[in-house]
């Protein structure tokens, strides 16, 4: 799993003034970076209070999401890439626009609402 202390000291190591919008950004895409590649546990504990939610009911978010990656792998040959388009931000929450880029060339804009706790950012 991608630490995301480890993320979120990367981002703000590279420029003195970091905004907000381009962590959220970045991380949203990172989540979905770990999901193509096969870790949903990976996904489902970037949601807030993933690593506390109650087992059964985190059994069925990781269920849905490796529903989700082999729906893609059955409508569109599966997932290429993610790309980070935009992302708009207020102190505590964001939303992360991203290209999702599949093997069959088409490509679907998707939007992934964040939430800051902290200095990290979570998807809701």
């Amino acid at each position: 799993m991608l630490g995301l202390g480890f993320m979120f000291g990367l981002f703000t190591s590279c420029s003195k003034e970091v905004k907000q919008e381009d962590i959220a950004l970045q991380t949203a895409k990172a989540y979905y970076d770990q999901l193509i590649a096969g870790d949903v546990n990976s996904f489902v504990e970037g949601t807030l209070k993933g690593d506390t939610l109650p087992e059964d009911y985190k059994a069925q978010l990781l269920l849905n999401a490796q529903m989700y990656v082999e729906k893609q792998q059955k409508e569109h040959k599966g997932i290429n890439r993610v790309e980070p388009v935009r992302a708009t931000c207020d102190s505590l929450s964001a939303n992360a626009f991203l290209t999702i880029c599949f093997n069959d060339s088409t490509r679907e804009e998707i939007v992934v609402p964040m939430i800051r706790k902290g200095d990290l950012w979570y998807m809701r």
